[in-house]
């Protein structure tokens, strides 16, 4: 299976905050950009009478990758950028990304397939720095 056909979630022990912050350096310093967010925290679907958690979606994508697909063909847009869902509270975050090829179950266009997975496991590898709850435990 390629690091750039699957889906992942991260377990990360740290705050929501912390973890934010951990992620869009290692994006940043993969060379990927957050082109756009949006912090989901207050909408309804959230408000569910549990403990309150905190939702930040990240729309990361590189502009030279961009280029290339859309200039490859306009109907590789729909594809992107590639979406990083951060949820957590005091204690624990999950971090939630997929390859929007696979998700979706729409066909790329062919000449745009490349580089679009290679966006998404660039993602996969800048993400895959990030502790989880089970390296933590091993470490102690």
């Amino acid at each position: 299976m390629s690091i750039a056909t699957t889906g992942n979630t991260r377990v990360i022990p740290e705050p929501f905050g912390k973890a934010v912050g951990m992620i869009r350096r290692l994006l940043l310093d993969a060379g990927l950009s957050v082109v756009e967010e949006f912090d989901v925290s207050n909408e309804p679907y959230f408000q569910l009478g549990i403990a309150m958690r905190s939702c930040l979606v990240l729309l990361v994508d590189t502009p030279a990758l961009l280029f290339e697909c859309i200039a490859l063909d306009r109907a590789a847009a729909v594809f992107l950028p590639v979406h990083v869902v951060i949820s957590g509270d005091r204690d624990t975050t999950y971090v939630h990304w997929a390859n929007p090829m696979t998700g979706s179950g729409l066909r790329p266009p062919a000449p745009a397939k490349i580089p679009l997975e290679h966006l998404c496991a660039r993602v996969t590898q800048a993400l895959s720095g990030l502790p989880e709850v089970a390296e933590v435990a091993l470490q102690r």
